[in-house]
């Protein structure tokens, strides 16, 4: 088992579903990628006073935060894009994945759930995403 810098994980995101391009987040500082799975209680009085359980309905969940670059009128940054996905509340594509050493992804589809742009007196601007996974997360061993 390989130990990796964290700064070699990255997020990902088509804006649009059919859209040409996937773009790295840039200047991210903070990525994650959060898997869950929901749990059905069938104990029952033959269970001799244990839980049982079975697996439910996964989810999972992405967010990522970083540092906002503003560029020239008539262009746009990562965050425009996210901004126009969400305010159309269309789903997007990403990718999570382990840049350097190449390792593995995982790939989905999800709604942005959240964006926050922000910036305090003497402090840089950032912003923060949230997209909730829609349908299966898929690995992919690269």
């Amino acid at each position: 088992m390989a130990i990796f810098n964290g700064t070699n994980l990255i997020l990902k995101v088509q804006a649009a579903i059919g859209a040409a391009d996937e773009f790295k987040l840039m200047h991210s500082q903070n990525v994650s990628l959060s898997y869950n799975v929901d749990t059905i209680d069938v104990t029952n009085k033959d269970s001799g006073g244990n839980r049982t359980l079975l697996g439910g309905t996964k989810s999972y969940s992405l967010s990522a935060d970083g540092l906002m670059d503003f560029v020239s009128a008539g262009t746009t940054t990562d965050v425009d894009e996210l901004f126009t996905s969400a305010r159309n509340r269309d789903a997007v594509t990403f990718t999570f994945a382990l840049a350097t050493p190449a390792g593995y992804t995982y790939t989905g589809t999800g709604i942005i759930t959240s964006l926050e742009i922000s910036g305090g007196t003497e402090d840089a601007p950032t912003y923060s995403v949230s997209i909730e996974g829609s349908g299966d997360l898929t690995q992919n061993p690269v």
